[in-house]
């Protein structure tokens, strides 16, 4: 099982050299140049970026994340924290790595540093079939966020795909259930959870929406909470000058 202690903070550097990295369930965000800061405690961008839209939630009393590269957003409960739509966040170990965009997280002192117990963001995938980039995302999500905190044999488990409609577009879930096989403290919980929800974007490819929840522990994020966020998942509607398309994005609403 993954802490997420050990969370990978991106902060987006423009116009200064980085790097990035392709795939289908996009390891990397695409969002263009990044600088990295691994195991740092969670930062937002100081860089230029596009004033923050004011996207209404349609859950009652949430707020809205959003990502300005996919131009997606999604609600967010109250309690959870919404930083810049250009923080990126996401896991990198044993020559893996997957980052999101459009970042949320819960509880980010959990264990008395930075130890989200949850965190929720956007991503993309070339996979058209959206039963099949919710697999590979769920595939390849799971197994970065067990290799960044260093786990050994962790148990990954991927459920079949769930077809369901989202803000009247058709949509894919998997659920990969993740169980700590080692030591259990506050940092290493007994299991963890990750939801990957697919949607069509608008050139054949999908967006991909990621939550991942340290499970069994008193502050876990609930089953609802996390079902309610990713069922509100849909185009931010931004105008275009407000998409960030630094280079060529996978999975993108812009």
């Amino acid at each position: 099982m993954t802490a997420l202690a050990a969370i990978t903070v991106l902060v987006v550097a423009a116009m200064q050299p980085g790097r990035t990295v392709a795939g289908n369930a996009l390891p990397a965000d695409q969002y263009g140049p990044q600088d990295t800061a691994t195991h740092t405690p969670f930062t937002t961008t100081t860089t230029t970026t596009p004033a923050k839209a004011v996207i209404p939630a349609v859950t009652p009393g949430w707020q809205t994340a959003y990502s300005v590269s996919r131009n997606a957003a999604y609600d967010v409960p109250a309690d959870w924290k919404v930083p810049t739509p250009t923080t990126i966040v996401g896991f990198e170990g044993s020559g893996l790595r997957a980052v999101m965009s459009g970042a949320s997280t819960f509880n980010e002192k959990a264990c008395g540093d930075y130890g989200p117990r949850a965190i929720a963001g956007v991503t993309g995938s070339k996979i058209a079939d959206l039963a099949g980039a919710a697999r590979d995302v769920a595939d390849t999500w799971s197994k970065a966020a067990t290799a960044d905190n260093g786990d050994t044999n962790p148990q990954i488990t991927l459920s079949s795909a769930e077809t369901l409609t989202i803000q009247g577009r058709a949509a894919a879930h998997v659920t990969a259930t993740i169980t700590n096989q080692g030591a259990v403290d506050c940092k290493h919980p007994p299991s963890g959870v990750l939801h990957a929800i697919a949607l069509t974007d608008d050139v054949g490819q999908a967006v991909v929406m990621v939550i991942y929840a340290d499970q069994g522990v008193s502050d876990a994020a609930t089953a609802d909470t996390m079902r309610q966020m990713y069922t509100t998942l849909r185009p931010a509607n931004l105008a275009h000058s407000d998409c960030v398309q630094d280079q060529t994005v996978v999975g993108t609403w812009c």
